[in-house]
C-alpha cells in the first residue's frame, strides 16, 4: 500500500469521524470513497439483515428520488443479492445470476462490473446497517477490494451511532413486515371467534336474609335506642323506648274517669234497694263503666308499646343509634332490623349501561374491600324487573345473590366488587360490547 493511499484513507476516515448526520455520512460514502479507489457509480442502501434495502444515497447526486427507474432496477438487484448466500460478504456480482429482466436493461443502467460491499458493524459481524454499491468499467483488484473492506468497516462503525440496533427496534422491524403483518391479522381474526364468558363488574354489598324489621307500632318520639349496630339480642329484650308522656298522661285520666264511673255505678247500685227508679239507671252506668273500661284497656296497650321488645334472637342492623334520640316517627316506621348472622345474601346494583343477560343460577364472585384476595363465590337468585336510582344517582338494576358452598358467611354491610358471569360470547364481541353500545346509542339505532 502506498503512502499515498494510506493518507487518503486517514484523511477520509477523518472526515466520517466528523459527520454530525448520517445524510453527511452517505454523502462520504458515494462520493468521497472515489478518492481513495476509482469507480463510475457508487449507491449506498441502507437497511439491516432482516430488512430490505433501499436507495439512500447516490453518487453526484445531491436528493435521491427512488421513484426512477434506475432507483427501481438497483433495488430489484438487491434484492436478489439480499436472498443470496453471500449477502453478509464482499464479492463482485455476477451478471449471469441475475433474472434476465434486469440483465436487458444493466447497460442502460450501470457499468458491468459491480462490487457488492455490506456495511458490518466490527463489534458485531451479523448485524449489517447497510451495503455499499460500486460499479465500474475495469473489472475490481484485490488490492482495491482490500482497501474498501477497511474502509467499509469504518464507514459501518460510524453509521451504528445513527442507526439504533435495539432489542425493540428489531423486533418492531420484524413486526412491521408484510408477512407478520399478515399472519397477525389472520391471527387476531382468529381469535375474535374464540368463546368466552361474558363478565361485568358492579358494586355490592352484603345484606341480611328474611330479616325481621323492628317497627314502631305508634306514632311519637324516639326517646332511646338500647342497643348498638351489631350486637347480639334475645327474645323479649328490650331494644327501643318511645316518648310515654302523652300517653302516660292520657291514660291517668282514663284510669281516673273509670274510677269514677265505677263508684257511681256503686252508688246507683245501692240506692236502688230504695228508690226504684234508680234500677232504670244502672243499664246506662255500665255501659259507662265497659266504655271507660275499653278507653284504659287501649292507652295501657298503647303504653305497653313504648316499649319495644325483640321477637327474634339475632344481630341488631343499625346505622347510628344517636341519630334516632327525639326523632319522631309514624306507625309502621322502620327504626332497625334483626338478622340471622349466617343467613346473607349479597346485593349488587348493576348500572344499566354495563347490564348483561342473567339467569338464575349465575355465578357471582365477590371480591371484599376489606379481604380481595380471598373472593366468595354466590349464584345469581333474582334480579329486579325494572331499574331505579341508587343513592348515587345512577340507574341500575337489583340483583340478589345467594351464597355458595359451605364457606363462613361475611359480616352483614361489608362492600365489595362483584363479578358477574353471563354467557358465553366471541372473544371480538367481548372486546367491542362497549363501543358497539355507544355507537348504537349515539347514532339512534
Amino acid at each position: 500500500m502506498s503512502d499515498n493511499a494510506i493518507a487518503q484513507l486517514l484523511q477520509i476516515e477523518q472526515q466520517v469521524r466528523c459527520c454530525e448526520t448520517a445524510t453527511d455520512l452517505g454523502f462520504i460514502l458515494v462520493n468521497t470513497t472515489r478518492d481513495l479507489v476509482p469507480y463510475q457509480h457508487a449507491v449506498y442502501l441502507s437497511g439491516t439483515e432482516l430488512e430490505s434495502l433501499k436507495i439512500n444515497a447516490i453518487s453526484d447526486i445531491a436528493l435521491v428520488d427512488r421513484t426512477t427507474p434506475f432507483s427501481a432496477w438497483l433495488e430489484q438487484v438487491s434484492a436478489v443479492v439480499n436472498a443470496s448466500d453471500q449477502v453478509n460478504k464482499v464479492h463482485t456480482i455476477e451478471t449471469k445470476s441475475l433474472p434476465a429482466a434486469l440483465l436487458n436493461d444493466l447497460n442502460d443502467f450501470t457499468a458491468p462490473y459491480m462490487l457488492w460491499l455490506p456495511l458490518l458493524i466490527p463489534s458485531k459481524p451479523n448485524q449489517r446497517v447497510g451495503v455499499l454499491w460500486l460499479a465500474k468499467s475495469q473489472p475490481w483488484t484485490e488490492k482495491e477490494i482490500g482497501l474498501l473492506q477497511h474502509l467499509a468497516s469504518s464507514y459501518a462503525h460510524a453509521m451504528q451511532v445513527f442507526v439504533h440496533h435495539s432489542g425493540w427496534g428489531v423486533w418492531r422491524r420484524r413486526l412491521l413486515s408484510k408477512k407478520v403483518s399478515l399472519v397477525t391479522v389472520l391471527v387476531v381474526i382468529l381469535l375474535g371467534f374464540v368463546p368466552v364468558r361474558l363478565t361485568v363488574l358492579a358494586p355490592a354489598e352484603i345484606i341480611a336474609k328474611e330479616a325481621l324489621l323492628v317497627t314502631s307500632a305508634i306514632a311519637g318520639a324516639v326517646s332511646e335506642v338500647r342497643v348498638k349496630p351489631g350486637d347480639l339480642v334475645s327474645v323479649g329484650q328490650p331494644i327501643v323506648i318511645m316518648d310515654k308522656t302523652e300517653f302516660q298522661g292520657r291514660f291517668d285520666v282514663a284510669q281516673r274517669e273509670l274510677e269514677r264511673a265505677m263508684a257511681e255505678l256503686r252508688t246507683t247500685e245501692q240506692a236502688g234497694y230504695v228508690d226504684r227508679r234508680k234500677k232504670a239507671e244502672l243499664a246506662e252506668l255500665e255501659s259507662q263503666v265497659a266504655l271507660k273500661t275499653i278507653e284504659r284497656n287501649y292507652l295501657q296497650t298503647k303504653l305497653d308499646q313504648t316499649q319495644i321488645l325483640a321477637d327474634k334472637a339475632g344481630v341488631v342492623v343499625l346505622d347510628d343509634p344517636e341519630q334516632w334520640k327525639g326523632r319522631p316517627v309514624v306507625v309502621g316506621e322502620r327504626i332497625l332490623s334483626i338478622a340471622d348472622p349466617n343467613n346473607i345474601q349479597l346485593e349488587i346494583r348493576l348500572p344499566v349501561t354495563d347490564a348483561i343477560s342473567l339467569n338464575h343460577g349465575n355465578e357471582v364472585t365477590l371480591f371484599l374491600d376489606t379481604d380481595p384476595l380471598n373472593p366468595i363465590p354466590f349464584l345469581v337468585n333474582y334480579s329486579s324487573f325494572e331499574p331505579s336510582l341508587t343513592q348515587d344517582q345512577i340507574i341500575a338494576y337489583r340483583i340478589v345473590a345467594d351464597i355458595q358452598g359451605d364457606i363462613k358467611p361475611p359480616r352483614i354491610g361489608l362492600r365489595g366488587t362483584a363479578k358477574l358471569y353471563g354467557d358465553e360470547v366471541s372473544l371480538a364481541y367481548y372486546l367491542l360490547r362497549r363501543p358497539l353500545t355507544f355507537i348504537r346509542q349515539f347514532l339512534g339505532l
